[in-house]
């Protein structure tokens, strides 16, 4: 039996599924998940921590019922364990063996685990990350968290929200370095700092267990210790099956084809085209993923049947609430110099954008989620209308 086989259960694999048979798609569709449970919202992991709902009825995306009625196959639990992309054939660990017609490849990512950082230190990605971080610092009045990205930043505010004495350290000189231009590193540093967070930027780690962080500058910081210090593409499968990877993931064309003919990839684990620069990037965002999953099954019904796709043009869309106050994070911010404010920062009311050069690369809206998204629209917009030339794998 051959159709469409879907590796990974977060939303971009599950994006597609569903986009799939939207478009009128009838052949088998095949959804492969390692984690036990059905397809849920990632987003609450780290947004809320301390109050989310982690239970099946609430966390779920939709109800086994759903997949069932669209013809939908999940299948929970288990690990693709060989695959052949000659015979177009995957093995997984259960035994199960399936033919596909197109493979998407939705692997997602798995957290970044130096050397220093003790196999037993806590990472977040999935639920049972959350419930074990959750169920440890219950019991505890601190917590020590490595790492000030956005995961790190919302479990920390999460944290110091729920009461606990919060430091958080981190390698750069400031939050969220790569993402953000310093006006808004700056005041997010200054929001949590006025929440009781310790921040200790442009420290280096050199051991951390579950119990203590200990610095180079011979300080040690009590535990429990928490890392977020970022992910890293999970590529096995794509190796496997012999597709290109570059440094950040699976590279993939316009149309999010993989070097392998019959492979896609979409979500975390997807090398995309920078919308400006043209080299291979990843956005890791929910909204990213859903709309990849998307696209990589617009372009997958092209190629089973002749009929011309849209290249698909990144513009990453993250966002955060901290302390009640609303970001919204538009295309890539932390790539420009110039930055024009309209609003008042500090006040929690703002838009930024910032330029390089002639170009506007990125915004970040504060307390405007409605501008975030127009901003995305028409930087979208100007990028089909410039009329790049679409790459083909």
């Amino acid at each position: 039996m051959t159709g469409i086989v879907i590796v990974g259960t977060g939303i971009a694999g599950i994006s597609a599924a569903e986009r799939l048979r939207a478009e009128g798609y009838d052949g088998t569709i095949t959804v492969l998940g390692d984690e036990p449970h059905l397809p849920y919202r990632r987003t609450v992991l780290s947004k809320d921590l301390f109050h989310a709902d982690l239970r099946e009825h609430r966390i779920t995306l939709r109800p086994s019922s759903f997949w069932v009625d669209k013809g939908i196959d999940v299948i929970t639990g288990v690990t693709v364990c060989d695959a052949d992309a000659d015979e177009r054939v995957i093995r997984c660990d259960d035994g199960t063996t399936l033919g596909w017609d197109a493979l998407i490849l939705a692997t997602g990512a798995v957290p970044v685990r130096p050397g220093w950082l003790h196999d037993s230190v806590p990472t977040l990605r999935t639920r049972a990350d959350a419930e074990q971080i959750r169920l440890l610092l219950r019991g505890s009045d601190a917590v020590t968290i490595i790492g000030a990205g956005l995961i790190g930043l919302e479990l920390a505010a999460s944290a110091a929200a729920a009461g606990l004495d919060v430091t958080v350290c981190e390698y750069a000189d400031r939050v969220m370095a790569r993402a953000l231009p310093p006006v808004i590193s700056d005041h997010l540093a200054a929001l949590h700092r006025a929440h009781g967070v310790s921040l200790r930027t442009g420290v280096r780690v050199v051991t951390a267990d579950p119990d203590t962080v200990a610095l180079r500058d011979g300080t040690h910081i009590p535990g429990p210790v928490v890392a977020a210090i970022g992910v890293q593409p999970d590529a096995g499968l794509a190796r496997r099956l012999g597709a290109d990877l570059g440094q950040t993931g699976i590279v993939v064309d316009d149309f999010l084809r993989s070097s392998v003919p019959g492979v896609y990839a979409a979500g975390d684990v997807a090398a995309i085209r920078h919308a400006l620069t043209g080299e291979p990037s990843r956005a890791e965002h929910w909204l990213s993923a859903t709309d990849q999953g998307k696209a990589v099954a617009d372009s997958v019904l092209s190629d089973l049947t002749g009929v011309a796709a849209r290249p698909y043009i990144e513009v990453p869309l993250a966002w955060t609430v901290q302390y009640g106050s609303n970001f919204q994070i538009v295309g890539r911010p932390g790539d420009g110099h110039d930055v024009v404010v309209d609003g008042s920062v500090s006040e929690g009311d703002a838009t930024v954008v910032v330029r390089d050069g002639p170009r506007a690369v990125g915004a970040v809206a504060i307390g405007r989620p409605a501008a975030g998204r127009a901003f995305r629209a028409d930087l979208a917009t100007s990028l089909r209308e410039a009329g790049r030339t679409p790459v083909t794998a």
